[in-house]
């Protein structure tokens, strides 16, 4: 029986650990004292299906949660725009799980990078959009706008 548990307990974390890799778990934090596991489930239903809620409360008063979505797409709309919900409290939303934030090491938990180069390439040098030649055209056009009222 106990080599079951061990088996099934083992199972559990490589399960949690992919729903982590594939940013199904958000973080959720600045939860209120009062807040429930079925209202944080109801705060978040709307961006898509919930596989699991979890909510930790602190002495301190920093409580948090987890939120498992069934879709990773559903979770990054929740990070991206879980604040953005006419009338609700805003919280601290990032991707993570429990063991995420215990590493040692860093962990890019929020950051979508490579969504953003993949959808929104760098703009190019040549590129006349890019910071410097916008700058220059701004300052020509500030010069230009001097002489005419001169």
């Amino acid at each position: 029986m106990s080599r079951r548990h061990e088996e099934r307990q083992r199972l559990r974390e490589i399960e949690r650990a992919q729903k982590m890799k594939d940013r199904r778990i958000i973080y959720v934090g600045k939860i209120p004292n009062n807040y429930t596991k079925k209202k944080l489930r109801k705060r978040f239903e709307c961006f898509g299906d919930i596989e699991e809620v979890s909510v930790h409360f602190r002495e301190s008063g920093d409580n948090y949660g987890f939120v498992t979505f069934a879709y990773t797409c559903d979770a990054y709309a929740a990070v991206e725009k879980g604040n953005q919900v006419p009338g609700e409290q805003e919280f601290d939303l990032c991707f993570g799980g429990r063991r995420q934030f215990c590493k040692t090491e860093y962990a890019d938990l929020d950051g979508n990078n490579e969504i953003i180069e993949e959808y929104y390439p760098l703009v190019k040098k040549s590129d006349p959009l890019d910071f410097d030649s916008l700058l220059q055209l701004a300052r020509k056009q500030a010069e230009d706008k001097k002489k005419k009222n001169v």
